[in-house]
Order: structure tokens, then sequence, then C-alpha cells
């Protein structure tokens, strides 16, 4: 059985680790431990920082997102890989740049759980992020040092912002935005449009448009219609993703 993911605070712990140097030769950690969490830990933690970075309660599947950055809805394999759950502890370089750390990342998941895995781009079904007939409502980026963010509103009512953002990016953030399983299939940008904008986008966490509410209750489909000019579709397009072939349930001793 294969299965997609979600992982809550990935984006914020890849955001914690700085841009730096590359090592050369075979990239690994310096230090680095990584066993079965131990039961009743309740929600994954990560603190990243310069120097180092735990892990806590993490399942496979979030270490494999880091280690070849790909988006939740891009990696396949088992069930037990969200279920167990692992903590990992680890130090490298100050300066390390993040794709460095991703590299010392797949060596050790190669090495602890002899993790094997293929990249495959048969099509499959997806949300198409396209374009509606009467014309995208985008605005072009503005010079604004504002962070990306989203942020509750009010009830179930949700913002989120994306600043200097390509279509591409917009699309692939959106299941991050989302509750796990929400949207169920990747998205991809087929708008053709090219160039950073600023995006805003405000929606309800709903299955369907009401009207009759104050504020009025949109879906993200509704929303990124309305807002933005663009619509989610149903198609079957060819997309980068990662199978796993074969990994360890437990990882080989620090």
């Amino acid at each position: 059985m294969t299965r997609t993911y979600a992982i809550a605070g990935l984006a914020a712990l890849l955001a914690g680790i700085v841009c730096g140097q590359t090592t050369t030769g075979t990239p690994a950690f310096e230090v680095a431990s990584v066993k079965v969490s131990p039961p009743g830990q309740g929600r994954e933690t990560e603190n990243c920082d310069e120097v180092r970075c735990s892990l806590h309660n993490y399942p496979m599947v979030g270490f494999i997102m880091i280690a070849y950055n790909v988006n939740v809805d891009r990696v396949s394999g088992p069930d037990w890989m969200m279920d167990t759950r692992y903590d990992f502890d680890a130090t490298y370089p100050a300066g390390t740049n993040l794709d460095t750390i991703r590299i010392m990342m797949q060596n050790l998941l190669a090495e602890r759980f002899k993790l094997v895995v293929h990249h495959d781009q048969t099509p499959a079904p997806v949300y198409a992020l396209v374009v509606v007939k009467k014309g995208p409502k985008l605005l072009k980026a503005s010079d604004s040092t504002e962070r990306d963010d989203c942020h509750r509103l009010q009830g179930a009512q949700l913002t989120c912002r994306l600043h200097k953002t390509t279509m591409t990016r917009f699309a692939e953030s959106i299941p991050h935005w989302l509750s796990q399983h929400w949207l169920e299939l990747p998205v991809i940008d087929q708008t053709g449009i090219q160039g950073e904008y600023d995006v805003t986008l405000t929606w309800t966490m709903t299955n369907r448009r009401d009207d009759t509410v104050e504020p009025p209750a949109l879906s993200l489909f509704d929303a990124i219609e309305d807002q933005l000019g663009l619509k989610l579709e149903q198609r079957k397009a060819p997309f980068d993703r990662i199978v796993v072939d074969h990994a360890e349930r437990i990882p080989v001793a620090n």
C-alpha cells in the first residue's frame, strides 16, 4: 500500500537552517544519533540552527522530505513510514548550506535504514493549477521584505501570504496550508505564467461555499478562482515523486 503524508512545521524547520558553504567529499553529519522514539511523546518537534538539528517523534517520511526536498504529497511508501516515529539529533559545521545538509540526510538514511528510493514520473492523478477564462488576478511582486505566513482570522477562516513567489512555488505550497489528506492529490503548476508575484489567499476550511454567513465561507477552490483568477482542476500528469523501494524499520545502532 502507498500513501501520501503531511508533516506540520516542516517549512519552519527548513527556514531555520541558514545557507552557507558547501562541504567537499562525501558529506556526513559530524555526529548523528537516530533511534525509535519512546511511546507517548505526542506531536513531532523540531529545533534546528546553524550547527545542529533535533527532530523528535518524527516519522520516516519527514526525513525523506528533508533529504530529497519534496512535498508531503510526493513520497510513496509503506504505512509504517508514517506510524513509526524516531528521535534524530545531529551536528554539522557552522555555515553548511541546506543542499549539503540534504545530502548528509540522504547518506544517513542509506547508512542507518538501508533506504533505497527511485524517482518516478509516471502520469498520475493531480490537481493542476490553471488559469480561468477571464484571466488571472495577480499582483506583481513588490519590494516588501515581509515573511511568508499563514494565520487564522476567525473561526475556520485562514489567510496565507507568499511574497515574490512563482506559480510553481505557489502550487507546491498549497498542500502545506491544509490539514492532512485534505486534498489527497498533489498540486502542480500548469498556468504557464512566468515571473514573481505577491499572493494573498483567504478561505475557509470547508468543502462548500456559503454566502449566507459573515464572513462568507469560501472553500479553497472557490477562493483561488475568485481572488486569483486561477483554479484547481483534476487531471492526469507526470510529476516527480520519490518512491521507496526498501527501508529497514529499525535503524542500525548509533
